[in-house]
């Protein structure tokens, strides 16, 4: 990341509006994308791997109009006899429940049906029976045998779906997003396995979750193998729910992916199998057989769970994705709850107690929001705006159910009070009073849940308290950057935040926070008049920022466009440093290669023509004299090059006129040269001392637009004037032909600006209306020097 000013474009977002980093339309300015629409059926959007898929459903499918069908024809006797998910438990076939007007009686064990011993006799489809057809069974009831006559009904499939309407609007709601969603991401392997859960949960409903098993079914029909083939569909529910997590929230990275999935669709059958083959030498009568066979989930309930519970604790900690953990998160908080729920309404009573405060019937209600929570996971995070319906409905209920206890409360402690609170009167006294008191209450819950929902959107000045607290960790103009971005994200409860600085005409996004979602906002980020960049957000899928959540995050792009500059200056610093050091090896290696390929040279020679000298004085002086002479031109030759090197190092004149009077002596030397070129000066009569790199900065900017004014302008005249203005101010105009349209900085241009800014100063180049170009460079002096 740089937060430099480069001249290149990386620009992010076309004329119409497109946000190429993320697809999305901007929301400041309604613009929309204007790209061409490619062309696809709605079949195209499926791979060709979903073919078992879809045959698999539409098997599953009709399995459930199956068990439909098959109870609707067969007769009933009444009864249910399973115990949950196990056909009957100890050997024993026991009546759990009965519909009004059966002979039969809740806890009565029935022996035979028909003359048929269920002990040894049992075996589904064995007897014929119809609706009309009048049976006894002997029953032992209070420690007695009995016969019993009872006569076969039509069983009630209506009435059954309407006692069971809570489980129907779960699965409703199950099939419905999960076809939602393999609509919407046919190739995400996680949709398949949530419509393969949908569709298993349908069967399994539909052949053991509606229509529960009776006695008859053990010697009568076909309704125990209905029963039993939804259970076999009840232990691959199990081995869907593992695939899903095995897929979410990206498919598992692993070659054995495949394989890891088929096992997990295998494994409760080999635990059936297994569980069978090692307790059927065991069962010594018919009805422990059966009973034996008619439990395939008995030991899957136990295992599956925990493995599913394992690998979702394995892919939370695994995954580096921000967003994919919330969606995890919200996945495990709401089926979590939903657990509690059951446990605490349902299971934990009838332990502790043997009774359930909450009819059976509605345990599926507490799971609804599961499919919501579903949906959500696999289509990303913030897809259906399951955030805020979940959070706002729990966090009303919470609410409303705080305000209402205190409510009811109160009111209990004024009756216990007031005897005689019966009057419309009392009552509306005690109602004023109750609410009075849960008023506080009612707002420091309301807080809380603003607090929860919305961040700080409340209290902007606490968003710039933790961004302040934010910063002080931070080391890098990097880190600076994407901690804005973090802070507000989080506060305020967002699920994108990004910041695009500009770059020429377009945008480079240099921090960013979550994955963007709906609509995206854009807030300009200024200092001091100049803008730098976007702070750009989201808010939902459909949902739009209000007035008082612009102003509150308006209020946060002004704090943050300070931060930005800053880190941007820091960032500057560092490059200038950085290049300052570079310079400076690059003017040492200069140097070094003057020194050592000029100056070296002759030196050396030198010494050599010296040595040659002193031995021909004695054998010939004339020669000797002669090479003195040569030795003598070679060393004022090496006195010029030192002079040159230290020319270019600061000019000489500097020390010797002045700055003015070397300004002066410059322009009438090249006036002097050129002829027709008049150089008017206005120049100060002399100046304060300057620090040495004012000086040499200023000296060779007024030397290179002199050149330039000499060799492009064709100007007749040309004005140089220096002033001091709280600085040093160089002006250098003349009545030329002025900058072409188009062009580039060659290396005067650019070694006049760069100078300038070496110093903290500026120098622009730029035509005048009238004609011609005007150089004004600005250079800082230290406090004392002006």
């Amino acid at each position: 990341m740089t937060l430099s000013r480069p001249d290149r474009d990386t620009c992010s977002r076309d004329r119409a509006g497109y946000h190429r980093h993320t697809g999305r339309v901007v929301d400041q300015d309604a613009r929309v994308d204007q790209k061409k629409p490619q062309h696809r059926t709605f079949w195209s959007r499926f791979p060709h791997r979903t073919v078992p898929l879809a045959a698999a459903s539409l098997v599953l499918l009709a399995l459930s109009v199956l068990c439909f069908w098959s109870r609707a024809v067969a007769p009933s006797d009444g009864t249910v006899i399973n115990v949950g998910d196990l056909a009957f438990t100890g050997g024993k076939v026991v009546v759990q429940q009965v519909r009004p007007g059966s002979p039969l009686r809740h806890e009565d064990q029935i022996l035979e049906i028909d003359g048929r011993v269920l002990a040894d006799q049992a075996r589904p489809g064995a007897l014929d029976a119809e609706v009309g057809e009048q049976l006894t069974y002997v029953v032992l009831r209070d420690g007695q045998r009995m016969p019993v006559p009872v006569m076969l009904q039509p069983y009630p499939v209506v009435s059954a779906l309407a006692n069971q309407w809570p489980m129907v609007l779960l699965i409703s709601i199950i099939v419905s997003v999960a076809l939602f969603i393999y609509a919407n991401r046919p190739r995400d392997p996680a949709a398949r396995a949530s419509l393969m859960i949908a569709m298993t949960s349908q069967f399994c409903s539909a052949g053991s979750g509606y229509f529960k098993l009776e006695a008859l079914d053990l010697v009568a029909g076909t309704q125990f193998w209905r029963w039993y083939l939804a259970q076999i569909g009840f232990a691959l529910l199990w081995g869907s729910i593992l695939h899903f997590a095995l897929s979410f929230p990206t498919a598992l990275a692993s070659r054995r992916r495949r394989l890891w999935v088929a096992l997990a669709y295998l494994g409760p059958l080999l635990l059936y199998l297994g569980d069978v083959a090692v307790r059927l030498p065991w069962a010594t009568t018919a009805l422990t057989r059966w009973e034996l066979v008619g439990a395939p989930v008995r030991l899957l309930v136990f295992v599956y769970p925990a493995l599913v519970f394992v690998m979702l604790v394995y892919r939370y900690h695994t995954c580096e994705d921000t967003l994919a953990k919330q969606r995890l998160r919200w996945l495990a908080a709401t089926l979590g709850g939903a657990s509690l729920l059951y446990v605490l309404l349902w299971i934990a009573p009838e332990v502790l107690w043997g009774t359930q405060p909450v009819p059976r019937e509605l345990y599926p209600v507490v799971f609804m929001p599961a499919p919501l929570a579903l949906a959500a996971a696999v289509l990303r995070y913030h897809a259906l705006n399951i955030e805020v319906v979940v959070s706002r409905s729990l966090a009303y209920a919470f609410l409303s159910a705080t305000v209402g206890v205190g409510y009811a409360a109160i009111v209990s402690i004024l009756s216990t009070t007031l005897p005689r609170v019966n009057s419309l009167w009392h009552q509306a006294i005690a109602a004023g009073v109750a609410a009075a008191l849960t008023l506080p209450l009612r707002d420091r819950v309301h807080a809380m849940i603003n607090q929860r929902l919305f961040g700080a959107r409340q209290d902007p000045y606490r968003v710039v308290s933790v961004l302040s607290d934010r910063l002080q960790g931070t080391k890098t103009p990097k880190e600076t950057v994407q901690a804005v971005v973090e802070t507000v994200g989080q506060a305020l409860r967002l699920p994108y935040a990004a910041i695009e600085l500009r770059r020429g005409e377009g945008s480079e996004q240099v921090a960013v926070f979550g994955t963007p979602v709906g609509l995206l906002t854009r807030l300009p980020l200024s200092y001091q008049g100049e803008v730098l960049g976007d702070l750009v957000v989201a808010r939902g899928p459909r949902e739009r920022f209000n007035r008082k959540d612009r102003a509150v995050l308006t209020d946060i792009a002004r704090h943050a466009g300070a931060i930005v500059h800053t880190a941007r200056l820091t960032t500057d610093l560092a490059r200038s440093r950085a290049e300052i050091v570079q310079a400076r090896e690059e003017e040492r290696r200069r140097l070094l290669h003057d020194l050592h390929d000029g100056v070296g040279p002759t030196l050396a020679a030198a010494t050599l023509g010296l040595q040659a000298s002193r031995r021909l004085l004695i054998t010939n002086p004339p020669a000797a004299k002669d090479m003195l002479h040569r030795l003598e031109d070679d060393l004022q030759n090496a006195i010029g090059e030192i002079r040159r090197v230290a020319n270019e190092l600061r000019p000489p004149v500097l020390d010797q006129l002045g700055l003015v009077t070397a300004v002066r002596e410059h322009a009438n030397t090249l006036a002097g040269r050129l002829g027709p070129l008049s150089v008017e000066m206005d120049l100060p009569e002399e100046l304060p001392a300057l620090p040495a790199a004012v000086e040499v900065a200023a000296y060779r900017i007024v030397c290179e637009a002199l050149t330039n004014v000499a060799r492009h302008s064709k100007a007749q005249r040309c004005a140089v004037r220096l002033g001091l203005d709280g600085g040093l101010t160089l002006e250098i105009a003349d009545d030329g032909v002025g900058l072409p349209a188009r062009y580039r900085d060659g290396v005067g241009l650019h070694s006049m600006r760069e100078r300038a800014v070496e110093l903290g100063g500026s120098c622009t180049v730029e035509s005048e209306a009238g004609g011609g170009t005007r150089v004004l460079a600005r250079l800082p002096l230290p406090e004392g020097g002006s």
